[in-house]
């Protein structure tokens, strides 16, 4: 199967892989907070992630970060990111 996620996020909100859990394309319009670990993997865009230590992450495309603790998403604009929950 072949999916073009950066269209199908921009088009939806969101993609997903039928059958695949934890696995998604979307796209990211505003700050939000994250209590768990993941994965990430920039499409398109660009995405700060601020850190519990008060450091950060500047991710842009074809970049990708795994946290393990709880962060904050900051997109720059609009940011089309995979994000795995493992």
């Amino acid at each position: 199967m072949k999916l073009h996620l950066v269209r199908m996020a921009k088009a939806q909100g969101q993609a997903r892989f039928p059958g695949v859990e934890g696995f998604e394309a979307r796209v990211l319009r505003a700050p939000e907070a994250v209590d768990e670990a993941r994965m990430y993997l920039v499409l398109e865009g660009e995405l700060i992630i601020d850190l519990p230590d008060k450091s950060y992450l500047h991710l842009r495309r074809n970049e990708a970060a795994h946290l393990q603790h709880p962060h904050n998403l900051v997109p720059v604009e609009s940011v089309v990111v995979v994000v795995w929950k493992p």
